[in-house]
């Protein structure tokens, strides 16, 4: 089942419910993994060049230990030494000479199943207004909450997929924004996670905050994270 609705005829628009879709889908795939994997992957896009998206933690772990010149991202326990999956530590920690290497529970398993799509971009509220105005000539857009493959009580990926489905349509509505505050998740966020969370949640929740508009690209076993084009506004 998909939300669906036809502009001028030809604009297709959806929020995907199920895996399939976002296999099949061959237009547009925006991928929201809102805690934390979108705006992680937009704040090393700030620093970086050369940005590796991995869904099997085994590749990536291989990868890290026989690249020079590398460091890992993720919230997942690789018994290695890593990165947390933070927006904060990757505005503020990383090397920019060294290839980020990410993997995560939703969001990167997310872009590596968009196999079938034209083009995969990374979004969340921290670059909403930059992905709105991207996305108004493209024909077949599927909004893709992460959670999907991961866990689907992780809500806060399908209220952000709401979010960008009315502002696409209809413009900005803050009603709608304001719904992941009463969703729970921001709780789970600050209760469960690191000491990063309250500043990976300012960054995560300053709607157009990042300038960024990541593009992933999958090359084989991993995707590769560059931008979709220069924002000058």
């Amino acid at each position: 089942m998909s939300i669906k609705m036809k502009i001028n005829n030809k604009t297709k628009i959806r929020i995907a419910f199920n895996k399939e879709e976002v296999l099949r889908n061959s237009g547009v795939n925006v991928i929201i993994d809102l805690f934390r994997f979108s705006a992680t992957v937009a704040c090393l896009l700030e620093r970086k060049k050369d940005i590796r998206i991995f869904s099997n933690t085994e590749l990536a772990v291989y990868t890290f230990k026989n690249l020079k010149n590398s460091e890992l991202y993720s919230e997942i326990d690789l018994s290695v030494d890593k990165f947390d999956n933070s927006p904060y530590m990757a505005r503020n920690c990383s090397d920019p000479s060294k290839t980020a290497i990410i993997v995560t529970n939703s969001g990167s398993k997310a872009v590596m199943n968009s196999i079938s799509a034209k083009e995969i971009l990374i979004a969340g509220f921290h670059n909403m207004p930059y992905v709105i105005d991207y996305l108004k000539d493209k024909e077949n857009i599927l909004f893709v909450p992460a959670c999907l493959f991961f866990d689907r009580t992780h809500r806060e990926d399908f209220v952000a997929c709401e979010v960008f489905y009315h502002y696409l349509l209809e413009g900005f509505n803050r009603e709608k924004y304001m719904e992941i505050h009463k969703c729970g998740r921001i709780m789970d966020l600050l209760n469960f996670r690191p000491k990063t969370a309250k500043e990976d949640l300012e960054i995560i929740l300053k709607i157009g905050g990042i300038k960024i508009i990541p593009k992933a690209v999958i090359l084989g076993t991993y995707a590769k994270a560059e931008k979709a084009r220069e924002i000058n506004k």
